[in-house]
C-alpha cells in the first residue's frame, strides 16, 4: 500500500493546502493532478506519504509519475518479491529502480522464521546437506552460532520482520 499527498507548491506558500490524497498505483493519475496543479500552471510537491512497505522513503519532489509506475511494479510483485524488494531497499538506500531490478534477477535467498543467524545457519546446514554422513554424536558438537556469524561476515543478510533475506 502506497499512499501520498498530492499538493500545490504555489498555493501552499500560499497558506493553502490545496492537495488529495492519492492511493498509487492510480489510473487517473494524470487527471489528478491536472486538477491540483491548474492544468498543469503550478508546480506540485508530495507533502506526505503513508506506505505499509519498510524501508521505502518518498521524497518530495519525487517524480510522480515514475512513482506511480514504480508503485504498479510493486503491486504486481509476489510476498517474496516483496520481502526482498525491502531488504534491497535497505541495502541500497531506497533506490527503488535498482531494488526492483536486483528482484527481477533474482538475486536473493530467503531464510523465514529465523529470530538470529543462528536460525539461518541451521536452515543453511539442513538444506545443503553440509553434516549428510556425519554421525550423530559428532554433529551435536556443530556450533550454529558460529558458523552463522562467519556467514554474517562474508556474506550480506538483511532481517525483514521474521525472515533474513540474502543478497547477492
Amino acid at each position: 500500500m502506497l499512499k501520498i499527498f498530492i499538493s500545490n507548491l504555489k498555493e501552499y506558500n500560499n497558506g493553502k493546502i490545496i492537495g488529495e490524497w492519492v492511493s498509487l498505483p492510480c489510473e487517473g493519475l494524470e487527471e489528478v493532478l491536472n486538477k491540483i496543479s491548474n492544468n498543469g500552471n503550478d508546480e506540485l510537491f508530495i507533502s506526505d506519504y503513508e506506505t505499509d512497505i519498510s524501508n521505502l522513503k518518498i521524497s518530495e519532489y519525487d517524480d510522480i509519475l515514475q512513482l506511480n509506475e514504480i508503485a504498479e511494479e510493486i503491486d504486481n510483485l509476489s510476498d517474496d518479491e516483496l520481502i526482498a524488494f525491502q531488504a534491497y531497499l535497505e541495502q541500497y538506500a531506497n533506490n527503488m529502480e535498482q531494488a526492483l531490478e536486483e528482484v527481477r534477477q533474482g538475486n536473493y535467498r530467503i531464510y523465514y522464521n529465523c529470530d538470529n543467524m543462528e536460525d539461518v545457519a541451521y536452515q543453511a546446514v539442513n538444506e545443503s546437506g553440509l553434516l549428510d554422513g556425519v554421525p550423530e554424536q559428532v554433529k551435536m558438537y556443530f556450533d550454529y552460532e558460529a558458523y552463522g556469524r562467519d556467514m554474517d561476515i562474508n556474506r550480506t543478510f538483511i532481517q525483514i520482520d521474521n525472515s533474513f533475506v540474502e543478497l547477492y
